[in-house]
């Protein structure tokens, strides 16, 4: 039997990551889900206009790379970044993150690649941790957070917020010329 690990103690772990996140760091982004039964796919499976669901805002870490420009045929930039949620907090909004969602942060969008949530608590996952025995059923352990790693995209491509408006000029000449 581990001697630290317990549900008590991942109950404090819960409770000092939700406040340090949420209280203290406070760094909030918006995540836009796929809606995959909205966006219209063509014959090979691909869409230009996909359709998100409403913005979800909720709290998270956040590390952002530079960025890094590239003028080899077009003058572009990209740059990556990790976002890390609690487990817990998107379970309790019902949030299950998948790769193409967007994350919004500092007035940039970020397409997520990959998902992983392989963060725990003592080391043990406690849904598949094999470490109890039949007499004692108590489990260990804690799944953590949820960790992202996301790139740089362009907002024109998600129809999330319209990027060009105005009023074209019309082309008749006043009478009184």
């Amino acid at each position: 039997m581990a001697l630290y690990g317990s549900k008590r103690d991942a109950k404090l772990v819960k409770s000092i990551n939700r406040e340090l996140i949420n209280d203290y760091i406070d760094m909030e982004v918006g995540i836009y889900i796929l809606s995959l039964d909205d966006t219209k796919a063509n014959i090979y499976d691909e869409s230009d206009t996909k359709v998100y669901q409403p913005v979800i805002r909720i709290n998270a870490l956040i590390g952002k790379d530079d960025k890094v420009f590239d003028s080899t045929e077009i003058y572009d930039q990209n740059r990556t970044a990790t976002f890390g949620f609690i487990r817990d907090d998107l379970v309790n909004e019902n949030i299950v993150l998948k790769e193409g969602d967007v994350i919004e942060f500092d007035n940039e969008f970020y397409e997520i690649d990959t998902v992983g949530s392989s963060q725990y608590w003592a080391g043990k996952n406690p849904s598949t941790d094999l470490g109890f025995t039949l007499n004692d059923r108590k489990e260990f352990g804690l799944s953590v957070a949820v960790n992202v790693t996301a790139h740089l995209t362009r907002r024109n491509r998600l129809n999330i917020q319209e990027v060009r408006s105005g009023q074209n000029k019309s082309n008749v000449i006043p009478k009184n010329l």
